[in-house]
């Protein structure tokens, strides 16, 4: 996969959903975050990067809730996945994440200087880490498709196993992240898979705790429910409602995201999709619901049809708040080319 042909996927999906928007800042803002490479695999042979399970640094998404489909493309990416040393990855992520940053309404060197301060919190000495250390940091990016010229949002996610003591040091930093997760010190299940800092064009902050389950395990949806109560349970319940194995719901791989803001912290539930499964319908029947069409899950999958493109929804994400209830679907995936 090229960095041409996931801009090309972008301005197809967004065309679809306004014709009218201009490809350029969709094409130069992809462009830049990923760094112009797409490659599956590293130097090495390994996978490049761990975002998708093929190793393709390049993840798409819609969004949207309580009946309306939020009008914006959203992607995650990697840059520097080529680099065979984790302090010159992390450098050019820094680099990428200032240039992106100017794209952002109200974005500037304040912004800049806290994003690659959460990086510093989680690699105090990038230069000393081994290149074992696939990825350093993800990008994401939020684009309004009425006003594609700005990003809406940036998140930049990083990995707390990578040096011991990440989540404190943010903590001390970032009081936000201060108690969005507890869990039992023995707990042997789940685990802290990544961290992310989030700025919208608002001037917003949020601060995000992902966990994830360790391995599919019968003992993990009793779990989830256990740990984050009704939340959790509605989620669940949401997901079999339309359309998911009761039974075979342990069958998949399970992310949380427990989130702060400026308001209350939000709870999401993400799970992935199962060995050789397809997510198509789960998607569109939750998307019915909560998007009040699937036109926006729809486009993704036509727009990979349209470039020759094979897809597949990698995950959905459901998001409750003590306010709404379940008041977020995302739906994510990739698109792939065999002969790219």
């Amino acid at each position: 996969m090229t960095a041409e042909l996931a801009a090309d996927f972008l301005v197809d999906v967004v065309g679809r959903l306004s014709p009218d928007s201009d490809p350029a800042p969709i094409r130069a803002m992809v462009g830049r975050a990923c760094g112009g490479q797409l490659k599956a695999r590293a130097p090495d042979g390994r996978r490049a990067c761990g975002l998708t399970a093929s190793g393709v640094p390049f993840e798409a998404s819609v969004s949207g809730g309580r009946g309306n489909l939020t009008p914006a493309i959203r992607y995650t990416t990697e840059t520097a996945t080529q680099e065979t040393e984790f302090g010159t990855r992390v450098a050019a992520q820094r680099d990428a994440i200032r240039d992106l940053v100017a794209w952002l309404p109200g974005g500037g060197q304040t912004v800049t200087d806290m994003l690659w301060s959460f990086i510093s919190a989680l690699y105090p000495e990038p230069a000393t880490l081994t290149g074992r250390y696939r990825s350093a940091t993800w990008i994401g990016v939020v684009q309004d498709i009425s006003a594609p010229h700005h990003a809406i949002r940036l998140k930049v996610y990083g990995f707390p196993h990578i040096v011991p003591g990440a989540l404190t040091r943010l903590c001390s930093e970032w009081p936000g992240f201060a108690g969005l997760v507890s869990l039992p010190e023995d707990e042997k299940l789940f685990e802290q898979a990544f961290l992310a800092l989030e700025v919208d064009a608002d001037g917003g902050v949020h601060h995000k705790v992902y966990l994830r389950a360790r391995r599919y395990d019968v003992a993990v949806p009793m779990l989830l429910i256990r740990y984050f109560g009704d939340p959790a349970w509605q989620l669940l319940s949401e997901l079999v409602r339309c359309g998911a194995d009761a039974a075979e719901l342990h069958q998949h791989r399970y992310f949380v995201c427990c989130a702060r803001g400026a308001g209350e912290p939000v709870f999401t539930l993400h799970m992935g999709a199962g060995r050789r499964e397809d997510l198509t319908g789960l998607a569109r029947e939750l998307a019915s619901r909560h998007h009040g069409t699937t036109h926006g899950v729809d486009t993704l999958a036509r727009a990979a049809e349209s470039s020759g493109a094979g897809w597949r929804y990698s995950a959905i994400g459901l998001g409750f708040s003590n306010t709404h209830g379940i008041d977020k679907l995302n739906v994510y995936g990739t698109p792939f080319w065999n002969a790219a």
